[in-house]
């Protein structure tokens, strides 16, 4: 399409005018093909920028999210990625699932401008209104089956922290196992589902969904104490999902636990905390004594003993 093409040019040469000629040329289409297409662009939210001799440029505030715009970022290795963009969707998660079953394939990236389902771990719904967040799914094989799904999701905290601290002074933390925090708010939730083939039995790809907020600010009443927003800027959408897909991709590239496991200890906001542990009828009440670097959680109950965490979810005492 014709809009596609002209978003690719203008992201490519973000800032720097393109005259209506030069992409008539590009594209072997007419003067007029270019302002129209330039026109329903603008009536989707790009601000793009006129004049009579300067041609067309897109103002550095305008955040739609695009494929062209996501693929423009991306380092040159993953410039050839598949990716699939949608401005409402029930949920990428869901979306990726259902692509694995009718599609044979091994990596790709979908984003969404908005989800109507969003999900998180444990079943919650994940808020996820237009044009202010990010939410993305990556769906990866693992060379050799998917061992340690944990471990795969603290690797995504450390590629979406990596992200942050990348393009602002922010210092998150993470809560074990998957959400990142600012202060004592979260701001970006993880769920990641392994996908088992049904012939062999073995779990060979996984859909890692990441959800940010970044630019949200209202927030319904049960989450306003307990959510909050990156508050970034000046720093693009597109440029935030490659920053966090590059960082994915570089990490699920050399998995070993050793080379994120340090990383994501050091950015926990879990150790020395008074937490509560509620798996099937059993409670939990103690402090987090440390994280392995197996991933799992030893903590000290009241009356001493130490008890080894793998799964399930905790709580802050004061929650």
């Amino acid at each position: 399409m014709l809009k596609d093409d002209i978003i690719r040019i203008l992201e490519e040469n973000r800032g720097k005018p393109v005259s209506g000629q030069e992409i008539a040329d590009t594209y072997n289409v007419s003067r007029n093909a270019v302002w129209k297409a330039i026109n329903s662009l603008k009536e989707s939210g790009y601000n793009i920028i006129s004049g009579r001799n300067s041609g067309y440029y897109i103002d550095d505030n305008t955040d739609v999210i695009s494929e062209q715009g996501i693929r423009h970022y991306l380092n040159e290795d993953n410039k050839e990625l598949k990716i699939r963009k949608y401005n409402q969707i029930d949920s990428t998660n869901n979306e990726a699932k259902r692509l694995i079953i009718s599609e044979d394939i091994d990596r790709m990236l979908l984003v969404a401008n908005e989800q109507t389902a969003g999900r998180g771990r444990m079943g919650r719904a994940f808020y996820s209104p237009g044009d202010t967040g990010i939410y993305m799914s990556l769906i990866y094989k693992v060379p050799g089956g998917v061992k340690a799904p944990m471990l795969i999701t603290m690797a995504a905290a450390v590629a979406v922290a990596r992200t942050i601290e990348k393009f602002s002074d922010n210092r998150p933390s993470i809560k074990w196992v998957n959400d990142i925090y600012l202060g004592e708010k979260k701001v970006c939730g993880i769920l990641t589902e392994a996908v088992t083939d049904l012939e062999t039995g073995m779990a060979e790809k996984v859909v890692v969904g990441i959800g940010i907020n970044v630019k949200t600010k209202d927030f319904p009443d049960e989450l306003k104490k307990k959510a909050d927003s990156l508050g970034i800027d000046k720093v693009s959408r597109n440029e935030l999902i490659a920053g966090v897909t590059d960082e994915l991709i570089k990490l699920y590239g050399e998995f070993d636990s050793e080379s994120f496991m340090k990383e994501y200890i050091d950015h926990n906001n879990v150790v020395g905390r008074k937490i509560k542990y509620e798996r099937n009828e059993d409670t939990l009440v103690g402090t987090v004594e440390e994280i392995c670097m197996d991933g799992s959680l030893n903590v000290k109950a009241e009356d001493g003993i130490i008890t080894n965490i793998f799964t399930g979810e905790i709580l802050f005492f004061n929650q």
